[in-house]
């Protein structure tokens, strides 16, 4: 695994243009036309597999959040790439592994690990965390855990681009737990925790996200109405976002149940108004 280099001389803003793309239908049943290929860049490590399959297109939007996001998290804490999985085939369409990834706007990112030492490392696959943050592996993984602080840096990257929304953000729940729970201590703007809990969810549906992020950002403006993110807010995803955050007030820290409590005692017409602005999360696999 390489190691960042220079990353200072990297623009910091990829140029969007939004009429070099077009994502077609939806993230399960879609396709992408004129996408952009990831580029290769010190912040950015794609695992082999993918390499070889080739799924690195995007929309125009998609490609500039994650070559953004990649940046800033280097800049801010230096030492290993973001490791980045599937993004979609050339044309868009079904990728073997997935039902989604279809339309160009779905990519899998790593996450970032420290080892028993507190430093940061890096590993060739995805590696699945417990509950705990500690890394499942039998062999030389032993002693890595997910490094919260890194972690919720790309999280807040990835909330805070000035041109590209996000629309969900799949993982695990006690993952994200901990991250809004570092995100509270570390004196996270409310505004922005408040997203990050809207936005990221376990789905019920595929596997529980435990080793990578599954990102979906919003269908661009100029894509639409060709772009489709899917029905109107459904009362399963209502029902999802409740049962996380009854989670979140069982399991998690006092300073955890305290938040979740004030989400839940919010009206639910009241709590609809803050929710992403593409609701419904469909099919996260």
């Amino acid at each position: 695994m390489g190691r960042i280099e220079n990353i200072e001389v990297e623009p910091v803003l990829w140029a969007i243009d939004p009429d070099a793309s077009q994502s077609v239908g939806t993230p399960q049943n879609g396709r992408l036309i004129g996408g952009l290929k990831l580029p290769s860049i010190p912040a950015i490590e794609v695992l082999k597999p993918t390499l070889k399959r080739g799924w690195l297109w995007g929309t125009s939007e998609l490609i500039s959040l994650v070559h953004d996001t990649a940046i800033m998290v280097a800049r801010e804490h230096g030492a290993v790439p973001m490791r980045i999985g599937n993004l979609s085939r050339q044309g868009g369409g079904d990728i073997s592994v997935s039902v989604s990834h279809n339309s160009g706007r779905d990519v899998d990112i790593g996450f970032y690990l420290i080892d028993s030492r507190g430093a940061s490392a890096s590993w060739p696959t995805m590696l699945r965390c417990d509950q705990a943050g500690v890394v499942q592996h039998p062999q030389k993984a032993h002693g890595l855990r997910f490094d919260t602080a890194r972690n919720w840096t790309l999280i807040s990257q990835l909330l805070s681009h000035p041109a590209v929304v996000v629309q969900w953000i799949f993982v695990a729940a006690p993952l994200r737990n901990m991250l809004l729970d570092h995100a509270l201590r570390a004196g996270a703007p409310a505004s922005l925790r408040q997203r990050a809990q809207q936005v990221m969810v376990q789905p019920s549906d595929s596997s529980a996200h435990d080793d990578h992020f599954h990102v979906r950002i919003a269908c661009p403006s100029e894509d639409k109405p060709a772009c489709l993110s899917g029905p109107g807010r459904t009362k399963l995803a209502r029902e999802a976002q409740i049962d996380a955050l009854l989670q979140m007030y069982r399991q998690g820290s006092p300073a955890e149940k305290r938040y979740a409590t004030e989400i839940l005692s919010l009206p639910s017409d009241g709590a609809d108004l803050v929710l992403p602005p593409i609701e419904t999360a469909g099919s996260s696999k």
